[in-house]
């Protein structure tokens, strides 16, 4: 069940974040993911080319100052709400799982580095918590009251994804692949970008934010083509001053079959995006610098 989880987060963080995160919390994820937030508002666009009378942006000239934006953003935090409940059906027998997630990052992008708070509730197995820093130090985990450095390999595939999670507002370009889809309103000192997309069009999604994270592989491939989305909400919000990213809110329901086993699955994940500019420095506690660097499993 771990497997399929990896996979609709990364279906989930493709529009949204992650930390992640990820996405954005990633958000983070994202991301990061959630009730689609898509209030109505006074103005709305589906012509990218366009701008209306009210003064709204068209999709293209948004992302294009979020993309310019991106220079100016050098830091953020990232808080992402997850809810997941999974059903597993084989034959007669149902398996059911219920995750909530709370994801707390922060984020420098230069030099990249990032902390984050993770807090995880299993139905019938009680709350998990774990934090991590990921620094030019090392990747450092503080999980049951012990801390472990993780080994170097780990570090490197964590960074690539920071990559993403890091850039919220890169997220944003994906639209371009469902401009017929988005709208964009304004929502107070927002600009509020919604779609609502199934099939084909998530997939790739998926498929675009898992090849830039370096996370697929020939399995998650695989099971991206068994998917049978039933719906995706996506809203999007960024600052009509700074053009900053700042909240995400995802709402997938889907299900896919394996041989005789079938799942769905509803996901909700929403995150907001703040503290612009105002992180300067992620300091790893002494105590994790000290930490032992943890075991790689042996290769079978």
């Amino acid at each position: 069940m771990r497997k399929w989880t990896a996979l609709f987060m990364g279906v989930i963080l493709s529009a949204a974040l992650t930390a992640c995160g990820n996405n954005e919390t990633a958000q983070p994820a994202a991301d990061a993911s959630e009730a689609p937030a898509a209030t109505a508002g006074t103005t709305a666009t589906t012509a990218p080319a366009e701008q209306t009378s009210a003064g709204v942006p068209a999709l293209e000239e948004l992302l294009q100052k979020t993309a310019a934006a991106q220079s100016e953003l050098k830091s953020f935090a990232m808080n992402s709400q997850i809810q997941q409940n999974m059903v597993v059906k084989q034959g007669e027998t149902n398996q059911e799982q219920a995750i909530e997630m709370a994801v707390n990052a922060e984020y420098t992008k230069d030099p990249l580095e990032m902390h984050q708070e993770i807090v995880m509730t299993l139905a019938g197995q009680g709350e998990q918590k774990m934090e991590q820093y990921v620094t030019a130090d090392g990747f450092f985990s503080l999980t049951n009251g012990q801390w472990v450095k993780m080994p170097a390999a780990m570090t490197e595939q964590l960074t690539a994804a920071m990559q993403q999670s890091a850039n919220p507002e890169k997220q944003l370009e994906q639209f371009n692949q469902i401009a017929d889809q988005t709208k964009i309103t304004e929502e107070g000192d927002n600009y509020l970008i919604t779609a609502e997309v199934s099939g084909e069009e998530v997939k790739n999604l998926a498929k675009s934010y898992l090849n830039q994270s370096g996370s697929v592989d020939s399995q998650m491939t695989a099971m991206m083509e068994q998917m049978n989305i039933k719906s995706m909400n996506i809203a999007y919000t960024v600052d009509k001053k700074t053009y900053f990213p700042t909240s995400s809110d995802v709402n997938l329901v889907m299900d896919m079959s394996s041989g005789e086993q079938t799942v769905s699955m509803d996901m909700k994940m929403k995150a907001t995006i703040s503290e612009h500019n105002k992180i300067t420095e992620i300091k790893v506690p002494q105590e994790a610098l000290e930490a032992q660097e943890a075991q790689m499993p042996a290769t079978q």
